[in-house]
């Protein structure tokens, strides 16, 4: 049986919100848009009714990065983070205040740590992170209570569309903040049960990276009359200062670095780079069998200039659907970036 694997990558400039780069796997030729880029369709494409090759060719033509929505998963818990940093709810990174004991219970509900079978055990924000410990964050979600957190929400950018100038945007799909009880809160602290797009979290991932600033992404920065051969360039648009503090920002970028060095990431080290990112799995739906993952990193964490988003939807083959695993069967990824060539190789 053919299974196809999609997915997307998007880059961003932290700074000023220019996107350097989005793509979507598989592709397809602009100048024969009729023509299906999937195999297992291709096969049946003469037995389907005229609506069903609609929908198809539509779902084809899509800009996943943008117009579709998705289970962040564990990328998500740098929100929970910077959240409870702000809050001040972890005064030192660094200090053993936390213990995995491989579940936990919310509301009579069993949550438990993807290593349940052999718990973290004692363990610091930092080692929280690295290790993408779900009871840990669902602590932290539970001591923020669900105003505060949708609060941040909000801040971040999670419940409003970007305003990217594309057509097409979807927005997230979260819970009624009213409707949010004990559990949606819990599974929300750690990435599962609501949707959003790839940009938006890049552009929420973007404000911890530059400091504390939320910046509308963008694919035009200047317009050239066709006539007077006048530029205009555009401004960068801040659509809210202090998401964070500088502070928080230093302590989850770190925090990052150390995912790649020593975590759940160290398959997307680069030689030569300071890299930092997060990890993350979920459900493409309720009960279908099939994974979602990500790798949402930062470079570099002493001055960041990009932040790199890949998505991958239906991972499969040797190594299973995590992306940590799956991030070394990729040879090279090439981006392009206008007249520069970004290669990681070797991962």
């Amino acid at each position: 049986m053919y299974v196809q694997m999609d997915g997307n990558v998007v880059i961003m400039n932290p700074n000023n919100g220019d996107i350097l780069a989005m793509a979507t796997y598989p592709g397809y030729n602009l100048n024969d848009p009729y023509t299906i880029n999937n195999e297992e369709l291709k096969s049946i494409w003469n037995t389907l009714q005229s609506s069903e090759r609609s929908n198809n060719l539509e779902k084809m033509w899509r800009n996943k990065a943008i117009s579709d929505t998705y289970e962040p998963g564990s990328t998500f818990k740098l929100i929970t983070a910077s959240t409870a940093l702000e809050e001040g709810l972890v005064k030192d990174i660094e200090a053993e205040n936390f213990a995995c004991t491989g579940r936990i219970e919310v509301a009579g509900v069993s949550i438990k740590c993807w290593r349940y079978y052999r718990p973290h055990g004692s363990e610091s924000l930092r080692t929280a992170l690295m290790n993408s410990c779900n009871p840990i964050f669902i602590g932290l979600g539970q001591k923020l209570g669900v105003d505060t957190y949708f609060s941040y929400l909000e801040r971040f950018g999670l419940l409003s569309k970007t305003g990217v100038d594309l057509p097409g945007e979807a927005n997230s799909i979260f819970i009624a903040k009213e409707k949010a009880g004990p559990v949606e809160l819990a599974t929300i602290s750690f990435g599962q049960r609501f949707e959003i797009t790839p940009l938006q979290l890049v552009t929420a991932v973007s404000s911890i990276a530059n400091g504390g600033n939320l910046v509308q992404p963008r694919v035009v920065k200047a317009t050239i009359d066709s006539e007077t051969g006048e530029r205009r360039e555009k401004e960068p648009i801040i659509l809210s200062e202090n998401v964070i503090s500088k502070e928080t920002s230093k302590n989850v970028l770190s925090m990052m670095e150390s995912v790649v060095a020593l975590g759940t990431g160290k398959n997307a080290q680069v030689k030569g780079y300071s890299v930092g990112g997060k990890t993350g799995t979920s459900e493409d739906g309720v009960n279908t069998g099939k994974y979602v993952t990500s790798f949402c990193g930062v470079a570099s964490i002493s001055d960041p200039e990009l932040v790199i988003l890949i998505t991958l939807y239906n991972p499969t083959g040797e190594g299973g659907h995590h992306l940590g695993v799956s991030l070394w069967k990729l040879e090279k990824i090439e981006v392009y970036i206008f007249d520069k060539t970004l290669q990681i190789s070797d991962i």
